[in-house]
């Protein structure tokens, strides 16, 4: 049994500075005996545990996972708890891949509409004229560590898509994070991965691709991303001025 999730969580209760039965009040538990359960590792820590965990207390999302007391600089929030007095960008915590896996632990969200967000944030001062971001699992794209979390912009006029730029597509099957590399105006876009790897044979993991324009919802342009580092939280951004 992996433990480690059940000594973060006790992390996260000695730094509140509340009883477990506290805690467990606080993440809407009926009783208090799991979360003791929990605390002397004599359980596993379930999906449902850790998602009331998540609401009640989104920005100890990485202690919680990671151990790690250090925040990603960026304050997250709940759908049903959104402070009025902030402006607010949507965070979408999922990605399709295509022509890779996904990381051991992260799985696609294959839903057709992705106009929900998982949670809202406040960006702060990250990057000019941000509207959304998403965390990032997939290897295609070299330049972007796993787990990161892309600032976007959403694209309103799609005749300045720019070959050689970074863009979120998004389509009514899937999200997908790419370089663009050509422009068919009116037919299709040509779209490629930074991961050059190959199989045995020769042929790319991650070849190029081509989507069709009426298959296109909406296009963001990657701004740039967040990552958490061992020395602090460092912002690296792809805009070019």
């Amino acid at each position: 049994m992996n433990t480690e999730i059940n000594k973060n969580i006790k992390k996260l209760i000695d730094k509140l500075g509340i009883t477990p039965y506290e805690f467990s009040k606080q993440i809407g538990n009926k009783r208090a005996d799991n979360v003791y359960n929990i605390l002397k590792e004599k359980v596993e820590v379930s999906t449902t545990m850790i998602n009331r965990i998540f609401k009640r207390y989104p920005e100890y999302k990485n202690l919680i996972l990671n151990g790690e007391d250090e925040k990603l600089g960026v304050q997250f929030y709940d759908p049903d708890n959104l402070p009025k007095e902030k402006i607010l960008i949507p965070i979408y915590d999922d990605i399709s891949t295509i022509g890779g896996k996904l990381e051991k632990g992260y799985s696609a969200n294959m839903q057709t509409s992705y106009s929900t967000p998982t949670e809202w944030i406040d960006p702060g001062d990250w990057f000019k004229g941000v509207t959304a971001a998403i965390r990032h699992y997939e290897e295609s794209m070299t330049e972007y560590p796993k787990g990161c979390i892309l600032a976007l912009k959403e694209v309103q006029e799609w005749r300045l898509l720019l070959p050689g730029r970074n863009y979120v597509i998004e389509t009514t099957e899937y999200r997908v994070t790419k370089k663009l590399q050509a422009v068919q105006y009116n037919e299709f876009i040509s779209m490629r991965s930074t991961n050059e790897e190959k199989y045995e044979d020769g042929e790319l993991i991650h070849p190029p691709f081509k989507i069709q324009w009426d298959l296109i919802g909406r296009i963001f342009e990657v701004l740039g991303y967040v990552v958490k580092t061992g020395s602090g939280t460092m912002v690296y951004t792809t805009n070019q001025k």
